[in-house]
């Protein structure tokens, strides 16, 4: 039985790296999907953000392609699902926008890759004006990405969670296997 683990939000940026639109790290906003932070994939072109390409997958909108933010959430859940994706391809053609994301902007990548604490998602949402800690199921693929780019450079980063990320991997895509989940997580 695996453990749930417990963030304190105030610790983003000194105990660990939260990958959010509303973390408190630059990187941490940067890394997120919802950043606006151009680039070109190699097989589907131009995007604004990797949230609207991941949208663009399944919606084949072209105003997506200029969608960051919010904006490119609300906008690709308003629009009707055209294509599906096997997991495993929408996984690696999601981790290719990543890529090339950091391809387009140098200076992420090398903070990526200088940064030494582990890496997280979650979300902070207020619940009767308490905030509450939200994890995402099926984050664990892209935080293993993301590592696996950091872990090539930077030998002292913390990692610390990569078993538990590998694990969590591993659970994501034979439960993506059964039912592809191509909503959004960052």
């Amino acid at each position: 039985m695996t453990q749930k683990k417990e963030f304190k939000p105030e610790e983003d940026g000194v105990t660990h790296l939260n990958i959010y639109s509303k973390g408190k790290t630059d990187l941490g906003k940067d890394l997120s999907h919802f950043a606006h932070k151009p680039f070109c994939h190699v097989e589907h072109g131009r995007f604004a953000s990797v949230e609207g390409y991941w949208y663009w997958l399944t919606r084949q909108a072209e105003e997506l392609r200029h969608a960051h933010g919010y904006e490119a959430k609300r906008l690709g859940r308003d629009l009707p699902t055209v294509r599906k994706w096997h997991p495993e391809r929408f996984q690696e053609l999601i981790c290719q926008a990543n890529d090339a994301k950091l391809a387009s902007h140098p200076e992420l990548k090398e903070a990526l890759e200088e940064s030494k604490l582990p890496l997280e998602h979650y979300y902070v949402q207020n619940f009767g004006g308490k905030p509450c800690v939200v994890q995402p199921k099926d984050s664990a693929w892209i935080l293993a990405h993301f590592e696996q780019i950091r872990q090539k450079v930077n030998p002292f980063a913390d990692m610390q969670h990569s078993e538990s990320i590998q694990r969590a991997l591993e659970v994501s895509l034979k439960a993506e296997r059964e039912e592809p989940l191509q909503n959004n997580l960052f």
